[in-house]
């Protein structure tokens, strides 16, 4: 067993520790608490490009609940600080509708792109809020392989960092290869590094989910990461919507 298998061994064994160290779902973490601050607020909000956002989630937030509203106004709050946000539990219950409704309307920090890209525009250029299912992400980095007519893996890996919000839905349905587990830790980190916020989506409960991450994300996800418990009844279920 390598040094890094032993780790890993060690995390399991100590899950429970590790979770108690994650911030409580039912407050903002601290962190976050005070955002949008008055410098995050004096930021103009702008219509950031949406990529691959389901058609589906429209602007539908009157429709939703109290729980439900509450849980959003939680994440919006640490996107904006530049936080990891973890959305797990029920399925049906507004989850990537939570997602959309923060890439529609958070202040992002930094959220234009570097001006050497602008073409000489007085323009700027503003960093796209990307949607991704986990499966997905890992079939695009694969595709480009060998294969001259994919975008290369490096270029995938670039595109994701770089987005103003990383949205990755069924955060839990991938193969837990060292592989997979190795490029979403490198994505995560990369975005902690840029002050980036990601928000994961699961259908998992807290723990279950917690055990299918890296120490390095549990890690940053206790540093600046909250989560959010969706467990209300399911929306698709009813009539009203």
């Amino acid at each position: 067993m390598n040094e890094e298998q032993k780790q890993a061994a060690k995390f399991l064994a100590n899950i429970d520790e590790m979770i108690a160290t994650m911030p409580d779902d039912e407050e903002t973490p601290a962190f976050a608490q005070n955002y949008p601050s008055e410098s995050v607020s004096a930021i103009p909000r702008v219509d950031t490009p949406l990529v691959d956002f389901p058609d589906r989630h429209g602007r539908n937030l009157e429709l939703y609940g109290e729980e439900w509203k509450k849980a959003y106004f939680k994440a919006l709050a640490i996107a904006e600080a530049g936080g990891i946000i973890i959305a797990y539990g029920l399925r049906g219950t507004g989850k990537t509708q939570i997602a959309c409704e923060i890439a529609r309307n958070a202040k992002f920090q930094n959220p234009h792109l570097p001006k050497k890209l602008w073409n000489m525009s007085h323009v700027p250029l503003y960093r796209s809020a990307i949607y991704a299912k986990a499966m997905d992400i890992f079939i695009d980095l694969k595709n480009g392989f060998n294969r001259k007519n994919e975008p290369s893996e490096k270029e995938v890996i670039h595109r994701l960092v770089e987005a103003v919000f990383l949205v990755i839905d069924e955060a839990h349905v991938r193969g837990e290869t060292k592989y997979e587990d190795d490029k979403l830790t490198h994505i995560i980190d990369k975005r902690y590094d840029s002050m980036r916020p990601t928000m994961l989506i699961t259908n998992l409960e807290k723990k279950d989910f917690a055990a299918t991450l890296s120490p390095s994300i549990l890690s940053r996800i206790s540093e600046i990461g909250g989560g959010i418990e969706c467990n209300w009844q399911s929306y698709r279920t009813k009539k009203t919507l």
